[in-house]
């Protein structure tokens, strides 16, 4: 084994041991690049024709491999609500008016800016919390959506 396989070795691990520590599947791919120019290396092939396998396979798995990893990882991490994502589909009773455009409500003891995107909301009718735009609630009349 010549000094380039070492090299290599040290490459190879540095890189696993740099993507364990960022936990995402970006420098793995350079492992591999580092594992092909190594059996290159001792198929006899030059510095220079190593060089460049590294290169390729490494850019080639990094730009296929990457995204996928990256997908998968995605559809299988289980994604937290926010908390206001949790308020969506709530159906709510008017403490007062809400004129169309924007409000304040109370959800759960905090007060939150709304945004009414359906008719005027008069005291006691019940409304539904749609969605969320910004740093704003969406809300519409219940009679609306039905």
């Amino acid at each position: 084994m010549n000094d380039y396989q070492k090299i290599w070795i040290i490459i190879a691990i540095f890189m696993v041991v740099i993507d364990f520590g960022t936990s995402g599947f970006l420098f793995v791919w350079f492992s591999a690049g580092a594992v092909v120019a190594i059996i290159a290396g001792l198929l006899g092939a030059p510095i220079t024709v190593q060089i460049v396998l590294f290169a390729i396979i490494s850019i080639a798995l990094l730009s296929v491999g990457y995204p996928l990893s990256k997908k998968l990882l995605n559809r299988t991490v289980r994604k937290t609500p926010l908390m206001e994502e949790k308020y969506i589909g709530r159906e709510v009773k008017a403490e007062a008016d809400m004129e169309v455009g924007n409000s304040k409500l109370k959800v759960d003891g905090i007060y939150w800016t709304v945004k009414n995107v359906g008719e005027a909301i008069k005291k006691g009718d019940c409304f539904i919390i749609t969605g969320i735009q910004g740093n704003k609630l969406l809300i519409r009349k219940k009679g609306e959506i039905e």
